[in-house]
């Protein structure tokens, strides 16, 4: 039996339920119940991200997932079916529609102008490529007197040690390749009687071998037991190997989350700020109504951090640090109305330069500084940021450490 793992499995509702199993990409089965298991990453669906930039997707827990049934798979084989030039959707914004806020996706491009960051997304999330590369060529290949098409193909290939399965007609570009048992194609297969011969042609064996009868498992020879008693032993290092790298990956991917405040901005960089921020000052922003105006506002007992966070190509300007006193004496001043008294403090958050390495970045000048100052307010630059949060993390500095830290400094914090 052959599974199927797709994000809508609706388009596979005329293939036989007695050869085929549909699943949907965050319900799989075990792999190793199916002689073939076919990954369909040419939903459009699949490639859409909140973010500010198309270098990511929405679902990737679910290619993760997958990921972890590769490795832990024995037997099955795995077809990775990758997208036509798909549009690739991304950053999310909100819109008033009928009186309400929905959530859109405003910005797109055709993953033919994106193919570097598909792959990256494939590399991270789903299967090892290496530095295996795409090329947009639109071309036919031949399965059985029928004409696939597919929109790329592969180039260095050899390089990352594939071997070639199909190529085009007349131009000879490669659009399957496979290595072990992971097989990759750009071919448009996904339709029912083509994947059958794409199946037949490709991926059972060319001869036909006699069934092993039942009885035949009961017979001992030589050392049968103990070499399945060596090799059940090693199948248990290998899984808690397994499941130990999973962890560390996925670490991993959280750390290179956390570092992404080093180069982005956007509701992308408010993002990691703030969960950095609840998790330092023990606190829960999703509590906090967005009205437009200061990015966060965070009360703790003794004080109220209002706060900006940007992102910005240039070095911090004068511009930046008086929007945040704006935000500061527009909250004061509904507090003097109702005759509330609070310690309040302006925090700018700020990642300046972000196209640059953090080596060649310009420190926040004197004037900025002296402008912070005047105002009671504190200057964070990420990388300041960032380096609380790892000795945070590390156990250097406690909760009440970093919340002195922004209470009790002006200008800029320097650690």
């Amino acid at each position: 039996m052959i599974q199927i793992i797709a994000y809508d499995t609706s388009k596979y509702n005329e293939f036989s339920k007695q050869k085929y199993k549909i699943s949907k990409l965050g319900e799989i089965q075990a792999l190793d119940d199916f002689e073939i298991c076919i990954i369909d990453l040419s939903d459009e669906n699949i490639w859409r991200y909140n973010g500010a930039q198309p270098d990511n997707i929405n679902c990737y827990k679910d290619l993760l997932t997958i990921k972890e049934s590769i490795l832990n798979s024995t037997i099955a084989r795995v077809i990775i079916v990758l997208p036509q030039n798909e549009i690739f959707s991304y950053s999310n914004v909100k819109i008033l529609k009928n009186g309400r806020y929905e959530d859109k996706l405003d910005k797109t491009i055709y993953l033919k102008d994106n193919k570097e960051n598909e792959m990256y997304i494939i590399n991270k999330y789903l299967l090892n490529t290496g530095n295996l590369r795409l090329l947009f060529e639109k071309t036919k290949t031949s399965i059985e007197d029928n004409d696939v098409e597919a929109d790329f193909n592969f180039n260095n290939y050899k390089e990352e040690g594939f071997e070639t399965i199909t190529f085009s007609k007349n131009s000879n570009k490669v659009t399957t390749i496979q290595k072990d048992r992971i097989i990759i194609t750009t071919l448009d297969i996904l339709q029912n009687q083509i994947l059958e011969l794409f199946i037949k042609s490709h991926c059972r064996e060319k001869t036909e071998k006699e069934e092993i009868p039942d009885w035949i498992i009961d017979v001992k020879f030589y050392n049968d037991e103990q070499l399945k008693e060596d090799k059940n032993s090693n199948n248990e290092k290998i899984q808690e190997l397994k499941e130990k790298n999973i962890k560390l990956e996925e670490q991993l991917i959280k750390n290179l989350e956390y570092k992404s405040i080093l180069y982005s901005t956007g509701e992308e960089l408010v993002k990691v700020v703030l969960e950095i921020l609840d998790e330092i000052l023990e606190y829960d922003s999703s509590q906090f109504v967005d009205e437009k105006k200061e990015d966060f506002l965070i009360k703790k007992e003794d004080i109220t951090f209002i706060g900006e966070i940007k992102g910005v190509s240039s070095a911090v300007a004068n511009k930046n640090v008086s929007q945040l006193d704006v935000h500061v004496q527009s909250y004061l001043d509904n507090l003097e109305k109702e005759g509330i008294e609070e310690n309040v403090k302006g925090l700018l958050i700020i990642n300046h330069q972000r196209n640059r390495p953090l080596g060649e970045r310009q420190e926040v000048h004197e004037h900025q500084i002296k402008l912070a100052a005047r105002n009671g307010a504190l200057i964070i630059e990420t990388q300041t940021l960032l380096r609380i949060f790892e000795k945070y993390k590390l156990g250097e500095l406690t909760k009440e450490e970093c919340k002195k830290l922004f209470e009790y400094n002006v200008g800029v914090l320097e650690i």
